[in-house]
């Protein structure tokens, strides 16, 4: 809703792959499936909208002014991905005096790798939730080992949950 979709435009320009914005409704995603297969088919790669009702193509251009005023970008630690450079947002220097890390003196370290957890392949589409050696068995949503299966939302989780 904020960005739009021209963020996403790298998927089509860089990688040939299509890409399409979704809802939350079941007819949203529905939808948003059927336009990646429709593209897949053509063998022409598009990024497109299945949710125009709420996300228009150039995004909300006030909410992205505010947010490049007070944030700028920064390294951010992603669970189970690592350090990924300026993938993150922080506050700008002229907001610090309300940034809770800053006054609160806390660092963010990297969390060791789990044996047998194959979270960060399963994000990079590498191997799919399945392929993990600890998916239904030590990992389950009742007890998550990897990030990907902690929440509802999570990769593992959802795989799980609609046995994909």
């Amino acid at each position: 809703m904020v960005t739009g979709l021209k963020p996403y435009q790298f998927l089509r320009d860089t990688w040939h792959t299509p890409g399409c914005v979704g809802g939350f409704e079941p007819a949203d995603i529905l939808l948003a499936l059927c336009m990646l297969a429709e593209s897949l088919r053509d063998r022409d790669p598009r990024v497109e909208n299945a949710y125009p009702r709420a996300v228009s193509p150039d995004g909300n251009p006030t909410a992205m002014a505010l947010i490049r005023q007070v944030y700028q970008p920064r390294d951010a630690l992603w669970r189970g991905l690592g350090m990924i450079p300026q993938s993150g947002l922080g506050l700008r220097p002229e907001y610090g005096d309300m940034d809770a890390l800053e006054r609160l003196n806390v660092s963010i370290h990297e969390v060791p790798k789990i044996p047998g957890c194959r979270c960060g392949d399963v994000l990079r589409g590498v191997i799919t939730p399945k392929q993990c050696p600890l998916f239904g068995k030590a990992c389950t949503p009742l007890e998550p080992v990897g990030p990907c299966m902690v929440s509802t939302e999570g990769s593992c989780a959802a795989y799980y949950k609609y046995s994909l």
